[in-house]
């Protein structure tokens, strides 16, 4: 079961009236045989380049996945020829419709058809003329002239007819809807009978496969900024970060879209826990990862024991993301640094005597 990573918001505020850069660090002397004695153990950190942010999502259709079939005209749906779920190639028919426009439509591209015939005869007949000298020049362009134009106007109606989504079935018999492209059918708002207005949306088509991530992230987790690797990992997927747009509700928050290289398992509709890998900013106080039970607060700020030669230190870190069981930090720990992860107690009531 993934486990939601968090900003501690106590930390943030602690950090944000201490900055790292200003960090102070407490040297405690201790020796071996009290170390064993107050049961401290140490571990050592690890680097961090990345912070692994936890946050919900859910699994939504791109905007290019989705394709509306509407009404061309006025007119009625006669007859609905497929149903939700059902898979459909581009082309394929849909509904049969009809439609006082549409019949007005079919007759003026019949007509166009019929004149640019006419127009490529007398083209034809007009080059055998003019090669033989029998015609002149002048007629032979204006001949020419005609026939670009009835072929034009074909092409106009012609798209005028694609444009609208309709083909007729055998040529020149019933007009039908056809899909645009392929994919599955998520709607049909076509009744066979039903008058609709032109425009009326009738069918919706969704490629299932072209999906993104939907997620949100609260103010008191750091926000990406783009490009950033994103993984499901319970559900094998992988993307990156595509787009962060902030949330217009006053309350800080930022909408995340993922993009995925990598569908896996997942579906649309459903809601799944993403991590996305938060780059690190170049320069300052190292990032680190620390086990979560090295993380301690003095002074309402948090820090770690580090070990030195002579005993330890307590050095104040900004904690970035944390979890159950690690913290990722940043501060004045350098390579190779061990930090107490047992016997933190007792070290917090050294540093308290002391002062």
């Amino acid at each position: 079961m993934f486990s939601h990573r968090f900003l501690c918001a106590g930390a943030l505020i602690a950090s944000a009236l201490l900055p790292v850069g200003m960090a102070r660090a407490q040297a405690l002397a201790l020796s071996a045989s009290q170390a064993q004695s107050l049961g401290v153990r140490f571990a050592p950190v690890a680097g961090a380049a990345e912070i692994e942010l936890g946050a919900s999502g859910r699994v939504v259709l791109r905007p290019d996945a989705q394709y509306v079939v509407a009404a061309p005209y006025a007119g009625m749906v006669s007859r609905v020829l497929v149903a939700i779920g059902q898979p459909v190639r581009a082309g394929q028919p849909l509904a049969a419709f009809a439609s006082p426009q549409l019949f007005e439509a079919g007759r003026a591209l019949a007509e166009a058809r019929s004149q640019a015939s006419l127009a490529r005869q007398a083209l034809a007949r007009d080059r055998g003329l003019h090669d033989d000298g029998i015609i002149a020049g002048s007629r032979w362009q204006a001949t020419q002239a005609r026939a670009g134009e009835a072929a034009a106007t074909v092409r106009a109606r012609e798209a005028e007819m694609a444009a609208a989504g309709i083909v007729f079935a055998g040529g020149a018999g019933e007009p039908q809807l056809v899909a645009g492209r392929a994919g599955l059918i998520a709607e049909v708002n076509a009744v066979p009978g039903q008058r609709v207005d032109g425009a009326a949306p009738l069918f919706r088509i969704v490629d299932p496969a072209a999906l993104e991530l939907d997620l949100l992230v609260g103010r008191d987790l750091p926000a990406p900024v783009g490009g950033e690797r994103v993984e499901v990992r319970e559900r094998g997927a992988a993307g990156r970060v595509a787009g962060v747009v902030p949330v217009a509700d006053g309350t800080a928050a930022v909408r995340v879209r993922a993009v995925l290289d990598r569908r896996g398992s997942l579906q649309a509709g459903e809601s799944v826990n993403v991590v996305v890998y938060l780059r690190g900013a170049p320069g300052g106080d190292a990032r680190v990862r620390v086990p979560a039970g090295a993380l301690t607060y003095w002074r309402g700020a948090p820090g770690v024991f580090v070990a030195t030669a002579a005993g330890v230190r307590y050095q104040r870190v900004a904690v970035e993301a944390a979890d159950d069981t690690t913290a990722t930090v940043r501060g004045a720990l350098p390579a190779g640094a061990r930090v107490a992860v047992a016997g933190v107690a007792a070290l917090k009531g050294m540093l308290a005597g002391g002062e």
